[in-house]
């Protein structure tokens, strides 16, 4: 969409704010209730597989359904000329992935509180009924905004265990647990809990998990100043074998934030 497009007669298209493999997001404004938001666009000659594009736009009906205050606002979906449209929350802030980009790698303790408030809202999830699996952990997806509250955005990857969905693979290498990557693959919570994990990894060190598996080197092979506990904290998450990780958002979260609480006195041991 171009800037100056009106959408529906009354979101007036600002720019672009990003692109990602299957879709465009927009700022818009609401001339009906002057306010600003944004407008994720799916085109389905772009996505190719129908079944993906449906899975897509089901981002929209989960979002709206769930009153979280991790998740942004959904305002309505519509469709034209090929096209679903989200109108959602213009979320301000930093992403992780910005701010590790400005900053470099992150203070530990701060990682281990955001890992464990990410834990919060996936058990969310994961109580639903159906249960429901995030499926796309990484620093892009995980927004700061300036008070300090975390939102989790982009929803796109969201998997409910339908049949409907097998066989599609959905997440982003690196962040994705194996099972992510084979075609029929049972997810489930342990599934996200690797992304969690894959997720601290790069705001620890740094270090790109998309050129190689996080499952074999510890945290410490990059800098050995970072917390041994945090270390085998991360390296239980991101193990190939979901029976090796974590077996709950819950039980995760209760290790984060002991070590959390010793960061914050004791610093990085």
């Amino acid at each position: 969409m171009k800037a100056g497009i009106v959408l529906e007669g009354r979101y007036e298209v600002k720019n672009m704010l990003g692109e990602g493999g299957f879709s465009k997001v927009y700022l818009a404004y609401d001339r009906e209730k002057k306010r600003n938001w944004a407008i994720k666009e799916i085109d389905r000659e772009r996505v190719g597989d129908e079944r993906v594009y449906q899975m897509l736009k089901r981002e929209a009906e989960i979002v709206w359904n769930m009153k979280y205050p991790y998740f942004p606002e959904v305002e309505e979906m519509v469709e034209a000329s090929g096209r679903c449209y989200i109108v959602m929350e213009y979320l301000q802030g930093e992403t992780l992935e910005e701010m590790l980009q400005r900053l470099g790698p992150l203070p530990p303790d701060e990682v281990a509180k955001w890992g464990r408030d990410l834990c919060l809202v996936l058990g969310y999830l994961h109580r639903m009924e159906p249960p429901f699996v995030y499926g796309d952990m990484k620093p892009e997806n995980i927004m700061r905004q300036p008070g300090g509250n975390l939102r989790l955005m982009d929803f796109g990857s969201v998997w409910g265990g339908k049949e409907g969905q097998r066989g599609i693979r959905l997440g982003t290498k690196g962040y994705a647990a194996p099972e992510q990557m084979e075609r029929g693959g049972i997810l489930d919570a342990r599934t996200d809990i690797y992304g969690v994990g894959a997720t601290m990894y790069r705001l620890l060190t740094g270090v790109d998990v998309r050129e190689f598996s996080a499952k074999d080197y510890h945290v410490r092979h990059w800098n050995r100043k970072l917390p041994r506990r945090l270390d085998k904290i991360v390296w239980k998450c991101t193990r190939e074998k979901w029976g090796e990780r974590y077996q709950s958002c819950e039980e995760l979260e209760r290790e984060l934030e002991k070590e959390w609480r010793r960061l914050s006195v004791n610093g990085t041991v």
